[in-house]
């Protein structure tokens, strides 16, 4: 045994010096490689994520991650992020079992260097957890829209507890950061592709979409694009009263109506009578908008409801449940209206800080409502100037246009620009962060015209 050890013991002395020697060796040729071949190292070096971080391996285990699709180009958000706002125009879709949901994890998400994706497919997830619960309770809207709340408050909560770039609507308190959520919503009415199947000719089927490359191109089963996807709608109307008849007149032009290639030719008669009856109503609300006359709404309103109902009446499916209550038809109506005050146009911007989103919009059918008189000549300079300009120019755009904007206010005639707030007297930064106050709650109604498209 001792003789063993004499022989073998010198033998590993031996090898640890040898791969020390390689090891020196290795890291001499590292440090004398050419400058050329170092920088093209470099360069081949993972580029940082959208919120400044740089990963190392997009998913678990290594894995590649096909996110592409799951990610809008537009902001780099989840694309059904922020999901829309429960109410009784899309509660019918948030609730129907066929509606095709995304489970966010592991599995599709990159685990390093884009965890603002986790949060918010975290929150997704969450949501729709409750819908399915909330569906199955008699009222399934009060649920669903405090649900819808929470969530989105715990997200911001935990937005905050990280050391990133935050989500701008959590920025915001109150109302407006509900506001801001709804707005940004990509989905907001829960709209999916249907198809035409067998059942109720008032409950649409719906089926996940088919894995495209498994359909032969000769089958006449193998549908490459939705027939039809139906739009969002604000029905019942709002009831008419003297709050809301500078909305119903002034805004009119930007509510969307329906034409009958936007409808099916089949099936979802429940829907398409509501969207008959808003078609008529907007039409009779034009001759009444010549005076802003109140009266002339409100007798309009009724009548076109009544008509709803007395074809709801004519159908063999359930009918809207505010056409079985004969005494207080009218009240059940107005109180179930999603927007009482025609104000599903409107919403309020922050011009301080521009996003991606808010550019789409401004560049959009729009009207400004804010009473300042010279913030619409900004927004007016801002749609000249950068919405025809590449989408990676626009940001730079809009902030020069700002920029310039102070500078004109600020050097113009006292008259001009009223400066409550003394901005003016402040130089560089600190007059552009005041600016803000004066930029950032501006209203804009946006045309929704083409939301059935």
């Amino acid at each position: 045994m001792n003789c063993c050890l004499a022989w073998i013991l010198p033998l590993l002395l031996l090898s640890g010096i040898c791969q020390a020697h390689r090891g020196q060796e290795q890291r001499e040729m590292t440090l004398q490689l050419p400058l050329l071949f170092q920088e093209q190292i470099q360069v081949a070096a993972p580029r940082p994520g959208p919120r400044g971080r740089r990963p190392t391996s997009p998913c678990s285990e290594g894995e590649p991650c096909a996110v592409a699709d799951l990610i809008s180009p537009l902001n780099r958000d989840l694309n059904d992020f922020p999901p829309g706002h429960p109410r009784s125009s899309n509660i019918e879709n948030i609730c129907n079992k066929n509606r095709p949901k995304t489970n966010y994890g592991p599995h599709n998400l990159p685990q390093t260097g884009f965890s603002y994706l986790s949060r918010q497919g975290k929150a997704i997830n969450a949501i729709e957890e409750g819908y399915e619960q909330c569906c199955d309770q008699e009222d399934k809207l009060s649920c669903a829209e405090e649900l819808w709340k929470k969530s989105l408050e715990d997200f911001c909560q935990e937005e905050f507890s990280i050391k990133t770039t935050h989500y701008h609507c959590c920025k915001k308190k109150g109302k407006a950061k509900e506001a801001c959520f709804r707005s940004g919503a990509p989905n907001p009415s829960y709209s999916f592709a249907m198809g035409q199947e067998s059942g109720s000719a008032d409950v649409p089927r719906v089926g996940r979409a088919r894995n495209l490359g498994e359909c032969p191109p000769s089958s006449p089963h193998c549908r490459r694009e939705p027939k039809y996807k139906l739009p969002d709608l604000s029905f019942p109307p709002g009831e008419p009263k003297a709050s809301n008849i500078q909305n119903i007149c002034k805004l009119r032009k930007l509510r969307p109506t329906y034409s009958k290639s936007d409808l099916p030719t089949s099936g979802f008669g429940h829907y398409i009578r509501q969207a008959k009856t808003i078609n008529r109503l907007e039409n009779e609300y034009k001759k009444c908008c010549r005076d802003e006359d109140v009266a002339c709404a409100h007798i309009a309103w009724e009548k076109e409801l009544g008509e709803f109902c007395t074809q709801e009446h004519e159908v063999f499916t359930k009918a809207h449940e505010c056409c079985d209550k004969r005494v207080n038809m009218y009240s059940c109506f107005a109180s179930k209206a999603p927007h009482p005050e025609y104000d599903k146009e409107v919403e309020q911007f922050n011009l301080s800080e521009f996003t991606p989103v808010t550019l789409q919009k401004l560049c959009g059918d729009i009207k400004v409502l804010t009473k300042h008189k010279q913030i619409p000549l900004l927004v007016s300079e801002l749609r000249e100037s950068c919405c025809s300009t590449p989408v990676g120019d626009m940001m730079v755009c809009a902030d020069n246009q700002k920029l310039a904007f102070i500078e004109t206010v600020c050097g113009a005639k006292k008259d001009l620009w009223k400066d409550s707030q003394g901005c003016c007297k402040q130089k560089d930064q600190e007059r552009i962060d005041c600016f803000g106050h004066y930029l950032q709650n501006v209203l804009v109604a946006l045309s929704h015209r083409n939301d059935q498209a």
